[in-house]
């Protein structure tokens, strides 16, 4: 009577299991005999309660995921655990092939069995149909491993784009003439490219016009990163097509200023370069420039005793490139004694931003070069690279930052 009303409960039990498409079983380890399966189990193997045992289900095994303690073990390990008692409860993934010849999946939850003894003789468990879970975990595993291959190629070909971007930094010349000695007129370089992100917005280009005369450009596209990058390249591209009028400033600024708004101009978005473009004779130190829109250049002209003064040379205001149709753009001159140098700069380091979100600015800029004007060019620039670090409390920037050093030095 009393194994009656259990097997009327269990079945009990198993029907309401089997609302939620899974099928309830009892397993004997010792007779190797299913006491009790729910006939869901049809649903998912294709066999019915009086055809399934043991070790049919064993057969039809052809994968299997162990979760919890048991995870990593092959499947002969974890069933010697399991009829060991050594493992209270346990689940696992399973893939079968069900009577038709299809597979599908189905987890494996149980807990053991114990006698009077505490002996392990059997466990209680549930099967589920998971196929459709476990398709769905395939599809985003294999959607996951393509999108880190992407991810992986797309760093790699970002790394490689800031190589070119490091390496046409590094390649430009040290000076001008590249060749010159001592006693011969020339132009010294010293140059500091700092990007915000993997690629920068920041473009720097010196062009030998002639044996006499260099020409040097500095640009500040709108943002940082992968678009900006992609705009210094246009740029680039135009220094290259406008090679017949790069020895007027004026001219070329001009031009460019048309071919950017040609392209961009029908933009949803607002897209605009700041830039600055000089020609400078060696020999004589005259030195024609335009100002697009672009941070002042500074005239650093060191005295004797550690005096000595900077100047912010520049025409009247003009407009940065692609913001206004057809502009013509005037040139400046000022005159670049022996000993002199000018400072081009990216406003990165002028908007590096210390604690209260205040910014480096220009006046604190301008106060430690006036303090640091007997200094060589290069301990200059890294000087003032420092103090903004120092200001900022840290050594990165949040906008692109580039900075040219052009001295004539004094003759031997």
């Amino acid at each position: 009577m009393a194994t009656h009303e259990f097997r009327k409960n269990f079945g009990d039990f198993g029907r309401a299991i089997e609302q939620g498409r899974a099928a309830v079983y009892r397993r004997n380890f010792e007779s190797d005999t299913y006491e009790y399966i729910g006939r869901y189990i049809k649903e998912i193997t294709g066999y019915d309660q009086t055809e399934l045992t043991p070790a049919l289900w064993d057969s039809l095994i052809l994968h299997t995921e162990q979760k919890g303690e048991l995870a990593g073990l092959d499947l002969e390990e974890a069933n010697r655990l399991v009829r060991s008692g050594q493992v209270e409860r346990w689940q696992a993934d399973v893939e079968i092939r069900t009577r038709s010849g299809e597979t599908c999946w189905v987890t494996d939850m149980s807990t053991v069995l114990r006698d009077a003894t505490g002996a392990c003789f059997g466990c209680l468990g549930v099967l589920q149909d998971i196929t459709e879970r476990k398709v769905s975990e395939q599809r985003l595993a294999k959607l996951s491993e393509e999108l880190h291959r992407r991810n992986a190629q797309m760093e790699a070909d970002l790394a490689m784009a800031r190589e070119v971007q490091q390496a046409l930094i590094r390649n430009l010349p040290e000076q001008f003439p590249r060749n010159a000695d001592p006693v011969t007129p020339r132009l010294s370089f010293a140059k500091r490219y700092l990007p915000a992100e993997m690629l920068a917005g920041d473009f720097l280009e010196i062009l030998p016009i002639n044996p006499q005369e260099v020409g040097v450009f500095i640009g500040d596209v709108m943002g940082h990163g992968v678009r900006a990058a992609l705009l210094t390249t246009f740029l680039r591209g135009l220094m290259e097509e406008l090679v017949p009028v790069v020895d007027e400033p004026g001219r070329l600024i001009t031009k460019m200023n048309r071919s950017f708004r040609s392209v961009f101009g029908k933009a949803d978005d607002l897209i605009f370069a700041t830039a600055i473009y000089l020609v400078i004779d060696v020999q004589t130190g005259r030195t024609r420039f335009t100002n697009a829109g672009h941070a002042k250049p500074l005239h650093l002209r060191p005295g004797s005793a550690g005096t000595g003064a900077l100047s912010m040379p520049g025409g009247r205001s003009q407009p940065a490139l692609g913001i206004v149709d057809h502009f013509q753009f005037n040139s400046s001159e000022l005159s670049l004694g022996a000993g002199e140098s000018l400072l081009l700069y990216t406003d990165g380091l002028l908007e590096a931003a210390g604690a209260g979100a205040e910014l480096y600015g220009r006046e604190r800029m301008l106060g430690y070069l006036q303090q640091h004007l007997h200094c060589d060019t290069d301990p200059l620039l890294d000087g003032l690279i420092g103090d903004v670090r120092r200001f900022t409390g840290s050594e990165a920037f949040e906008d692109d930052v580039c900075l040219l050093g052009i001295t004539r030095p004094q003759l031997v």
